[in-house]
Order: C-alpha cells, then sequence, then structure tokens
C-alpha cells in the first residue's frame, strides 16, 4: 500500500514542489560558491551535497589542506563543511563537501558568512 501511495497524485505533485525546492537551492549555492572562488567540478543533479574545490579560498586564508579549511570555517564562520578526506584519498586536500539540504535563507547566510571570512584577513 505504501508503494502504490507514492504514485498518488497528491504524493507526486508533493515530490515535484520538494524537487523544485531543491533544484532552487542548487540554482543559487553552486554559482555563489563560484563567485567566491571556489571551484565546482560537478553541478549535482540528483543529490543535495556539493562538492567543491576550495584551492582558491584556502589560499586567501593562508590555509593548506581542506580539513584545517573545514576547522576555520567552522570556528569562524559558523558553518559546517565536510573535508574531502572523507569522500576518498584522491587529491582530496584540496576538496570539501557542502549540504544544501536546508532552506534557502539559511544557504545564503552561510555564503553571505563565508565571503565575509574570505574578506577578513582571518
Amino acid at each position: 500500500h505504501a508503494a502504490l501511495a507514492c504514485f498518488a497524485p497528491d504524493t507526486l505533485a508533493l515530490y515535484e514542489r520538494r524537487r523544485e525546492e531543491f533544484r532552487q537551492r542548487r540554482d543559487y549555492f553552486v554559482p555563489a560558491l563560484q563567485a567566491l572562488g571556489f571551484e565546482v567540478p560537478v553541478t549535482p543533479d540528483g543529490a543535495f551535497y556539493v562538492w567543491a574545490d576550495c584551492t582558491r579560498p584556502m589560499q586567501r586564508l593562508g590555509i593548506n589542506n581542506s580539513w584545517d579549511f573545514a576547522f576555520a570555517v567552522m570556528e569562524k564562520a559558523h558553518i559546517v563543511v565536510t573535508p574531502g578526506r572523507d569522500f576518498g584519498q584522491n587529491d582530496t586536500s584540496r576538496f570539501v563537501r557542502f549540504s544544501t539540504a536546508n532552506s534557502l535563507d539559511q544557504l545564503r547566510t552561510s555564503i553571505h558568512r563565508l565571503q565575509a571570512l574570505l574578506a577578513s584577513d582571518a
């Protein structure tokens, strides 16, 4: 019964609304990260995570790896990101993963905090 309920018109409409919300978040967040100097090698299509090269932002802060970058962002901008080393071993020290599974307002706040951190002398 539960599986069949997934295909009910009300359920499909809810799914489409949620999918559109995630698309809007991604379409705001990825370009905003890129404007701050993050490189996003692949725009997510079905996930609510963004894998980003943080080499340029790290350089601005005088940091050498994404592990230390993640801690600096958490400590100074109050944003939690996940360092790349949690997702593999091949050149992950320059990547972080962001989640867009939050409200658009929270994502905007995060971008503003990142922008302020990167503009400061940290």
